[in-house]
């Protein structure tokens, strides 16, 4: 039979001087005590720690218990043979259910606690909408088809009152892909959300809901076409350098731009952060998992680079002579996205000397891609796979392929030989 009642146990005298009321619960001679949300002080209890009657604390108590044993009633515990684990594993599953679960909350800790590149992002993401509410906190049950819906207006609204300013202010409009970005990036964190706290082993959903179910998230803008031309590449590679001040540590913005672009275009576009983040070379190849998506792939994005003979003057020029990683990049720069910026910025300053206009350290990647397809001839899906994308068509069929990376290698030779006329 199973009995329920609340007690404090002595010798269990906070520091604050109050008692912790328990539930204690014994099925077929079995005990097990529960702690509650509830406190007690010594002056609403007897001498032998019994609750004092006609207390607003008693009967908060008394209310508590008649909850749980309504909630057991509805068990049929003799019926189905319960044991006292399962009736415990069932009231907490209760008292989680009962929880709110704060989304901004919840949201701020996973992103602290992300490891892959792209975190800014949801940040970025999970700060309009805290414009958008107004607070910072969001009961998650709250994120329904229909407040998407209104937190999708308020992000256009906002594009809009952007767009505005920048046209007053004579200033390029970026494209709108930020409304796409937003939205994906909630839902990544709204369904991160639903992993933690729902349980379907325990039969515990905390969060039942699916709002992004009906809910269409805008197809993102196209991105800016940034390839720019084998000439302009050419052109920048036989850049003078500048020269820089003797004893002056950090490299100048201007060299680094020209040294990182022409080496990531000859190293099939090769990111920033790659370039930051490497440490492994084998012969004459680097080694590397691509920053952006090795946390969401199975193959952790690994990538094989030949190097071109062409550069090989760059690598030994940015070499970590600690051996700690392949470039020493991180030896002035504190983390990639300074590293980027910095490159950027050089950038700017290089497509002002050749006329190309927001000259940035992504065309490298695109000029790479659209001259191996339109000039050199190499096929879409060696492009593809040097590129390091996942082909969604062929994910299953990637599972048991082992890639060598001889034919992006390969297309890279003829890609790099077009536009110096040597590799």
């Amino acid at each position: 039979m199973l009995t329920i009642r609340a007690e404090v146990k002595k010798g269990e005298l906070k520091v604050d001087g109050t008692y912790n009321v328990k539930v204690r619960i014994t099925l077929n001679r079995k005990v097990k005590r529960l702690s509650t949300s509830l406190f007690i002080t010594p002056q609403d209890l007897t001498k032998s720690l019994k609750f004092k009657e006609g207390t607003p604390i008693k009967r908060e108590i008394d209310k508590l218990i008649y909850t749980y044993r309504e909630k057991f009633a509805n068990l049929q515990i003799d019926l189905n043979n319960y044991t006292l684990e399962d009736v415990c594993q069932y009231l907490n599953n209760e008292r989680e259910k009962q929880q709110t679960i704060d989304f901004i909350k919840f949201s701020r800790e996973w992103i602290a606690s992300a490891t892959m590149q792209g975190t800014p992002n949801y940040t970025t993401a999970l700060n309009a909408l805290v414009r958008f509410i107004g607070k910072e906190e969001l009961d998650v049950n709250l994120i329904t088809t229909e407040f998407l819906e209104s937190f999708k207006a308020f992000l256009d609204k906002e594009r809009e009152a952007r767009t505005k300013a920048l046209i007053q202010q004579g200033k390029r409009i970026p494209s709108n892909r930020s409304l796409s970005l937003y939205l994906v990036s909630i839902k990544r964190l709204f369904n991160e959300a639903k992993k933690k706290y729902n349980k379907k082993d325990r039969n515990l959903i905390l969060i039942p809901n699916n709002p992004f179910e009906e809910f269409k998230i805008p197809k993102q803008e196209a991105t800016r076409k940034r390839a720019i031309s084998a000439d302009i590449i050419k052109k920048v590679w036989k850049l003078p350098y500048k020269d820089v001040k003797k004893g002056y540590k950090a490299t100048c913005r201007y060299n680094l731009a020209k040294d990182c672009f022409i080496l990531s275009f000859c190293l099939m576009g090769m990111n920033s952060a790659d370039l930051y983040y490497a440490t492994e070379m084998e012969g004459n190849t680097i080694i590397y998992n691509r920053t952006k998506t090795k946390d969401r792939r199975l193959d952790k994005a690994q990538m094989k680079v030949d190097i071109p003979k062409l550069v090989q003057p760059l690598i030994e020029k940015y070499r970590d002579k600690t051996g700690k990683r392949l470039f020493n990049f991180y030896q002035y720069y504190a983390d990639e996205k300074g590293f980027n910026k910095a490159i950027n910025y050089g950038l700017k300053e290089i497509g002002t000397l050749l006329e190309v206009d927001d000259l940035e350290y992504y065309a490298a990647r695109h000029s790479w891609a659209t001259i191996a397809i339109n000039k050199v001839g190499i096929d879409k899906y060696t492009v593809h796979a040097a590129l390091n994308h996942i082909d969604e068509a062929m994910k299953v069929t990637d599972i048991y392929i082992e890639r060598d990376f001889v034919n992006e290698n390969r297309a890279n030779t003829k890609v790099v030989k077009y536009v110096f006329g040597k590799s």
